[in-house]
């Protein structure tokens, strides 16, 4: 939990908002500070509820993490309003993750998909099974990324010349 947020924090940016939906996640939030962070909002609810509290947004990481494809795709409409022109947008690419064929197929799609919505989408390959030793996984019965991970990096195809 806060992987994401925690290296957002080391670039000290001026606004950082987290939309958590989880109580439990949210409890240990408060608990070890977030909520105290000057630059950090805490939205508590599931992101369709709070739509209407949200700004427009520099950048963009949605934790698809628990979401259904159809969730994401939802969350896609929402981005001309959410994220401000010359915004970067990325999204945790869990998409099929335990099979390497079918991930790279919805790689594809989620970039024509938001390709239709005017974004161009450019996925950046990262060999995770290099970066973690075996000790990673001991015990682990699931060895969910074994092979090369695609981080999205999307922003409005206007803006990417």
């Amino acid at each position: 939990m806060g992987l994401v947020d925690t290296a957002i924090q080391q670039y000290t940016p001026v606004s950082h908002t987290i939309i958590e939906a989880h109580p439990e996640v949210y409890d240990r939030m408060l608990r070890t500070g977030w909520g105290e962070k000057e630059n950090v909002k805490i939205v508590f609810g599931r992101w369709q509820d709070v739509l209407s509290q949200l700004e427009s947004y520099d950048g963009i990481f949605f934790d698809t993490y628990g979401e259904y494809y159809e969730d994401m795709r939802e969350f896609h409409q929402h981005l001309p309003r959410l994220l401000k022109p010359g915004g970067i947008y990325s999204f945790f690419n869990g998409l099929c993750g335990g099979n390497p064929f079918f991930h790279v197929v919805y790689c594809q799609l989620v970039a024509l998909e938001l390709e239709n919505l005017g974004y161009s989408t450019q996925l950046i390959p990262l060999p995770v099974k290099e970066c973690l030793g075996e000790e990673t996984w001991e015990g682990v019965k699931h060895k969910y990324w074994q092979f090369t991970y695609y981080l999205p990096v999307c922003q409005p195809i206007d803006d990417s010349d």
